[in-house]
């Protein structure tokens, strides 16, 4: 099914006027226990002077994850097949706490300068998911990013999408030129776990960059059951999240 899932915050200011938006993707299924969010960090070429993603979920009033939460990541030197879906083994990647990045004072986990891409997994349950209609997602980001929410693609932001339209997934250094897309600047909220200023920032359309803004985007959502994971008939996961050794 197709559907218009984004009910965009419109108004640049505190408060955030929802329009509707031009954008569809296939709507997303969410579970009790188990979701998986892929979410790709792209940066304006490899010189960039910083990179940063942070994202705040809400579902059913309540928020489910924010800066400070505990997720696995990967800073790719090549393309990796299927990590944007839920089954891919994550086993190796490396364990940090968002957001994730480098320079402005604005990541809880400092990386190396100059690179491409940053890729993270974020594993949650969503308590009552069986009666939640649809999740809102808060952005601060430089320079731009592409959400897939338990293997559906939700979000992808204006300015990549110039180099790399929906459905598919860009190659890890799609962005590797300077100005091959336009470059976006985060707000200048310090980090913090989470830092609740950061969300009273003011707000772009999703259809747009504008330095220095967040984005608000809802989306309407399908529920699935307990997990994304498969389970096998005896009740045992198939498949995890980083070998689930970590949560």
């Amino acid at each position: 099914m197709r559907s218009s899932l984004f009910r965009m915050a419109a108004a640049i200011g505190v408060t955030a006027g929802l329009a509707a938006g031009a954008m569809a993707f296939d709507t997303p299924t969410i579970y009790t226990h188990t979701n998986i969010l892929a979410a790709g960090n792209y940066n304006d070429g490899t010189n960039s002077s910083d990179l940063t993603l942070i994202i705040q979920l809400e579902a059913g009033g309540q928020i489910i994850f924010d800066e400070g939460v505990e997720v696995l990541y990967h800073m790719p030197t090549e393309d990796v097949d299927g990590w944007t879906t839920p089954e891919f083994d994550d086993s190796i990647w490396d364990e940090a706490i968002t957001s994730i990045g480098y320079n402005d004072g604005d990541d809880n986990t400092e990386v190396a300068n100059g690179l491409n891409s940053l890729y993270t997994r974020y594993n949650f349950g969503i308590p009552n998911a069986a009666d939640i209609k649809f999740i809102t997602l808060r952005v601060d980001y430089d320079d731009s990013y592409i959400f897939w929410l338990n293997g559906t693609e939700i979000a992808r932001t204006a300015n990549i999408a110039t180099l790399s339209a929906s459905p598919e997934i860009p190659a890890w250094d799609v962005s590797k030129v300077v100005d091959s897309m336009p470059d976006i600047e985060a707000t200048k909220v310090p980090a913090g776990k989470p830092n609740p200023d950061r969300w009273d920032e003011p707000v772009t359309p999703f259809e747009q960059d504008v330095h220095e803004t967040i984005h608000v985007i809802e989306i309407d959502v399908d529920f699935g059951g307990g997990t994304v994971l498969a389970v096998e008939p005896g009740g045992k996961l198939t498949t995890s999240w980083g070998n689930l050794k970590r949560r």
